[in-house]
């Protein structure tokens, strides 16, 4: 299963990648706009955002593949969990510390420099993007704050796992995160919640699965904890020896997969959205990156060739440190990366600007994330494997 983690690597590339060009190339990037805006746009920018080109910084579709694979790592994982409160208490570690560690790491970083992303926001024009994200100064009780509750507890208004959530606890705009990405991993929590459920139904009464799965299907509707749920049923499910023609679907699946994590969704999409609007749908551009995801992934996990590829060296590299490179590529990109684009662009332009802020940005980021995961994630692995014993099950609710 390596190659999960190198289609792990590509993904958190693709959201690096997006960043950046969201940062300093708004428009390619849809950054505050929407497909309206899109269309009426004119120039290289808009040509290529309406292209299939736009897949390679694609990190909307590389999002829901995280979740994808969240689900279907998850099944064998919580195979090896006994009890419901352990397998919670291993993923809030293992999930929570890397990013309590990366907002403090994003605190640090922000305080030397909390200006350099408002003027490049500026310089840019992505003045509804950039210019409105860490509008929060970096004092040291919002950044605690963040690091402890909002990044993987609570989650952020507008971008949170546990909707329920919204009504009891006061929480944050995603606007004053010190480390926006970090929305994510309180959804991946709530994920882990549903996996967890499905596991316990797995272990006590396994005919029943399917017909669960088949349930939350039907309530989950198209919303994003339905790809949890598909990781998980996808998991469970044979692969066959691959033939010609499954080969020859799997190759249609990947490519139809690319074509539709795009900013502009095609008229299917819309037909089908609209079908669906009583399932919980997202709106139509990443509802279209969601079926785009779920086609890729299906065709990766069916096409051997795929597959080797992403177990070479540079993927498996990136595989190994995709979690630490997702988490503080940000802070890097808002401070060192502002700041190169600040000293370039006004000479140069945007475009060599960007791509001086990447080089610049990737040569700081990429040695952060190796020291990150080897200290800060690998120790979250280890320390979520320990289950503390007030947890543990007794053997009478082994048996039970």
């Amino acid at each position: 299963m390596a190659f999960l983690d190198g289609l792990r690597g590509l993904a958190a590339l693709q959201v690096v990648f997006l960043h950046y060009v969201s940062a300093f190339l708004p428009v390619l990037a849809m950054a505050g706009l929407g497909p309206a805006d899109l269309l009426a746009s004119h120039g290289w920018q808009a040509a290529i955002a309406r292209s299939p080109a736009v897949f390679l910084i694609n990190g909307y579709s590389a999002v829901y593949i995280f979740f994808l694979l969240s689900g279907y790592v998850l099944r064998r994982a919580f195979a090896r969990i006994d009890g419901f409160a352990s397998g919670l208490w291993r993923r809030l570690v293992r999930l929570g510390l890397p990013a309590s560690a990366a907002v403090l790491f994003a605190g640090a970083l922000l305080s030397l420099d909390d200006q350099a992303h408002l003027h490049a926001a500026a310089l840019s024009g992505s003045t509804h993007w950039l210019g409105i994200l860490l509008a929060t100064p970096p004092a040291p009780g919002p950044v605690l704050r963040d690091a402890i509750l909002n990044s993987v507890l609570t989650g952020y208004a507008g971008a949170n796992g546990f909707p329920f959530l919204r009504h009891l606890i006061p929480m944050p705009d995603l606007l004053h995160a010190f480390d926006p990405p970090t929305w994510t991993l309180n959804v991946a929590l709530s994920g882990s919640v549903l996996c967890l459920g499905l596991s316990y139904v797995e272990r006590r009464r396994r005919a029943l699965l399917p017909y669960v799965i088949a349930a939350l299907a039907l309530w989950l509707g198209a919303s994003q904890w339905f790809l949890f749920a598909l990781g998980y049923a996808l998991a469970g499910l044979r692969r066959p020896s691959p033939g010609r023609l499954r080969q020859g679907l799997a190759i249609l699946a990947l490519a139809a997969g690319i074509l539709l994590c795009r900013l502009i969704p095609p008229a299917p999409i819309l037909l089908l959205h609209s079908l669906l609007r009583h399932q919980h749908p997202p709106d139509p551009f990443h509802f279209s990156n969601q079926v785009g995801a779920i086609l890729i992934f299906l065709g990766v996990l069916h096409l051997p060739r795929a597959q080797h590829l992403l177990e070479r060296r540079l993927p498996q590299f990136l595989g190994r440190i995709s979690f630490s490179l997702y988490l503080v590529h940000f802070p890097v990109m808002a401070t060192i990366g502002c700041s190169v684009f600040n000293l370039i662009a006004p000479r140069s332009g945007a475009v060599p600007g960007c791509l001086a802020a990447l080089i610049a940005g990737l040569a700081a980021t990429l040695p952060v994330a190796v020291l990150f995961e080897r200290h800060v994630d690998r120790l979250a692995v280890r320390l979520s494997r320990r289950s503390p014993p007030f947890l543990a099950p007794v053997p009478g609710e082994l048996s039970s």
